[in-house]
């Protein structure tokens, strides 16, 4: 900390733009069967974890895809395919085996569809569903374009489940 209990520069992490970890990052949100990862999370021969479900939020899928849904990191993504994507990862957040969601570094567009399923699924405020994806990952930090998405999301769905109704008799 700086003088009067500021925070210095020193105290904060700052990732690059566009730097990758050369390592698979896999990261456990909570106590859940749900992770954060980066692109090489989703690469088999890089890592020993298994994943039953993988959300790919990058331009391209990867090897343990099961779910492709490229997103842009900032602005430019079209509300139907952000949409798809939380839905995706809402359906994740439920499902039964080890589901992993990432992109290419682990820290925004992953990191935003995370917070903003948790925060649909549990009905918490985004920014709590957020502070739980940066425990396990601190440098989590949603581009602005994807964190009013999010916002804009939880709004318009507010009410809606992805649970089919019941048949009626």
């Amino acid at each position: 900390m700086g003088e009067n209990n500021a925070p210095s520069p020193t105290d904060h992490a700052v990732r690059p733009v566009g730097f990758v970890s050369d390592e698979p990052v896999i990261r456990q949100i909570g106590d859940r069967a749900l992770y954060l990862g980066n692109k090489h999370a989703a690469r088999p021969e890089a890592h020993n974890q298994s994943f039953e479900h993988v959300l790919s939020a990058t331009s391209e899928a990867y090897p343990l895809t099961t779910a492709h849904h490229p997103l842009i990191d900032g602005a430019g993504n079209e509300w139907t395919a952000f949409e798809a994507a939380v839905d995706t990862a809402r359906r994740f957040v439920r499902a039964d085996g080890p589901a992993l969601i990432h992109c290419k570094a682990g820290v925004s567009r992953s990191a935003t569809l995370i917070a903003t399923a948790l925060a649909a699924e549990e009905k918490r405020p985004l920014s709590d569903a957020l502070a739980s994806v940066q425990a396990a990952r601190p440098i989590a930090t949603p581009n602005p374009a994807l964190y009013e998405l999010a916002v804009i999301y939880l709004a318009a769905n507010a009410y809606r489940s992805l649970t089919p109704p019941e048949p009626t008799p």
